[in-house]
């Protein structure tokens, strides 16, 4: 039976918040403490370049990923960062009540403080949301090597301290969470007595178990160590051992619907098996793990029973996502956030679950087929449950209904998509207003504000889950991508190696099949795949080998299609 929260539990939701949170109230011409831009209209601009959002957008990229990179805050008790120990921590931009702990940044103002917050970590998010932002995205974009390695290490600390251990009943999977301080993750006892919030000791999040396990797969992808396949097969082994089959079942019309049991329950216990909270609507990130490896199915040798499971478990969480009981129908999108209480009667609503399930329907249109209709709900579910009045900024939860950057951005990139598909200018414009509102929450010192009125710095929120939605903001609208330079946006097949010089750009594609979107600064002289020389394609043959070329702001937007080799070349 799980526990109701008290009023005691309560009210501690509202003392915990308050030791991150620290809301302030911005000068009405501010956000962020530094004055707002606005066009004559009186739309938001961008903090950085005001007059050239390509160059804000990087900018606030740049700094991001390079925070993270070269100058993660060290935790003085362990010598560790704070990216391994801490969710979240002060700035040098915020006036500091207490020093928690005190720490100095790697590479950067030795005099700039940052302060840990006593608030219980999340790795698992984050670790997995870092490993597409820096190892994938910005990898592909710049050529550093240092993103790939900065994962490496995230990734291999997963695998060594943050792994159940095999003789579990969810074995050899990742923890959601753990206590601040701890460099071993058990889940978190911080606060477990109020409703199990953290998840407890041993406790676990499926839809964490999915999040990671892509993110494994993605990173096996990037460098063929096969420790990261295994780690992914792990994940999607017990994903498909204990998802629940009878979730869609209902024997009649008039049945009541069910919002008390998903396909994979919100948290249980890696140990015994226990479950605390029974429901969660977040299944597109086990969905995404499992149609990744499935696609890739003969080039890791994916045995016949694996397969068969694997194509079943997907089965089951998608149809129930579009069942009567599902939240495409119900709307019950709840369960996330680790550092929520138990929710029994889930009154709890985020946004992560509907875009980032849009966010998968936009980029895998063939399974869907009333996929207009069903993404057009969702972004104006998400516009009007959690829009923020007189800014264009998106809040994260109705049980913690804050704006932040992290959730405005992601609106934004889907939005971005939207139009790409739809050519509606109120999407594009609804993109780039939420965009330029991100940019706010970025410090030149590298330190990222949750929110305008968020002044602290997550992990998740300020890094891991804010550099990627750019880029799917600028592969669906490759004029946004920084003008003057030479970049690959995107690719639907991972990028192994990327090399860049003044005079190419040489890149290695997991895939022999995939589409690319490059912005150079120069035209091509030619582009080979395969060692051969492809041709200039018409906008309306883009199913064959070759590549579309088109002229923006005296540079110019590059759409390769790859069909028989995994390597590029683009000659200037």
């Amino acid at each position: 039976m799980k526990k109701i929260i008290s009023i005691t539990a309560i009210a501690s939701i509202v003392i915990g918040q308050s030791l991150y949170a620290q809301t302030i109230i911005p000068a009405k011409d501010s956000l962020c403490g530094v004055a707002v831009n606005r066009d004559n209209k009186g739309n938001l601009l961008p903090r950085y370049f005001p007059n050239n959002h390509n160059k804000a957008y990087k900018e606030v990229l740049q700094i991001t990923s390079d925070f993270v990179t070269y100058k993660q805050p060290i935790d003085h008790r362990t010598g560790k960062s704070l990216l391994y120990t801490s969710c979240c921590f002060e700035g040098p931009h915020m006036k500091k009540s207490t020093d928690v702990i005190q720490g100095k940044s790697i590479g950067g103002n030795l005099n700039a403080k940052f302060d840990a917050v006593d608030w219980l970590h999340n790795p698992a998010c984050v670790f997995a949301g870092l490993t597409q932002s820096l190892a994938i995205n910005m990898y592909s974009f710049t050529g550093n090597q240092a993103y790939i390695e900065v994962v490496r290490k995230m990734l291999d600390h997963m695998l060594l301290y943050g792994t159940t251990p095999t003789n579990f009943i969810w074995a050899n999977v990742p923890y959601a969470s753990s206590d601040p301080k701890d460099t071993v993750y058990v889940g978190s006892m911080m606060l477990e007595s109020e409703a199990m919030r953290g998840d407890g000791l041993h406790g676990i999040e499926p839809d964490k178990v999915g999040e990671m396990g892509y993110a494994y797969i993605k990173f096996f992808q990037i460098t063929g160590d096969k420790k990261y396949l295994e780690a992914a097969l792990n994940c999607a082994d017990a994903l498909a051992k204990h998802v629940k089959k009878d979730v869609n079942n209902l024997k009649s019309n008039f049945e009541t619907t069910q919002t008390r049991f998903s396909p994979w329950p919100f948290r249980l216990n890696a140990r015994t098996g226990k479950v605390y909270d029974t429901y969660c609507a977040h299944v597109i990130e086990p969905i995404k793990m499992f149609d990744e490896l499935l696609r890739i199915q003969q080039k890791i040798n994916l045995d016949t029973s694996r397969i068969r499971k694997y194509s079943e478990t997907s089965k089951i969480a998608l149809d129930w996502l579009f069942s009567k009981n599902g939240p495409m129908k119900t709307y019950v999108w709840n369960a996330y956030f680790e550092d929520i209480p138990g929710d029994e009667h889930q009154s709890n609503r985020n946004q992560v679950s509907p875009m980032e399930t849009v966010r998968f329907m936009l980029k895998n249109p063939s399974k869907f087929k009333n996929i207009d209709i069903d993404v057009l709900a969702l972004i104006y579910y998400v516009k009007s449950a959690f829009g923020t009045e007189g800014i264009d900024a998106i809040k994260e939860q109705t049980w913690c209904y804050e704006p932040m950057a992290s959730h405005s951005v992601r609106y934004a990139s889907v939005c971005a998509m939207y139009y790409e598909r739809s050519k509606n200018e109120w999407f594009k414009e609804q993109a780039l207003r939420h965009f330029n509102y991100g940019t706010y929450a970025v410090e030149p010192s590298g330190a990222a504000w949750v929110g305008h009125t968020w002044p602290g710095s997550w992990w998740s929120d300020g890094y891991g889950d804010f550099i990627k939605h750019y880029f799917d903001g600028m592969a669906a609208i490759p004029e946004w991508a920084p003008i003057d330079e030479n970049h690959l946006i995107n690719s639907t097949s991972t990028i192994k190696n990327i090399q860049y010089t003044s005079q190419s750009i040489k890149y290695e594609t997991f895939d022999n099949e995939s589409n690319a979107v490059l912005r150079l600064k120069l035209k091509p002289k030619s582009i080979q795949i395969g060692g051969k020389q492809i041709p200039i394609l018409n906008q309306t043959k883009s199913g064959d080998e070759g590549y579309i070329i088109q002229k923006a702001n005296n540079n110019w937007i590059i759409n390769i299609f790859q069909k028989k080799s995994s390597k590029v070349e683009i000659f200037m």
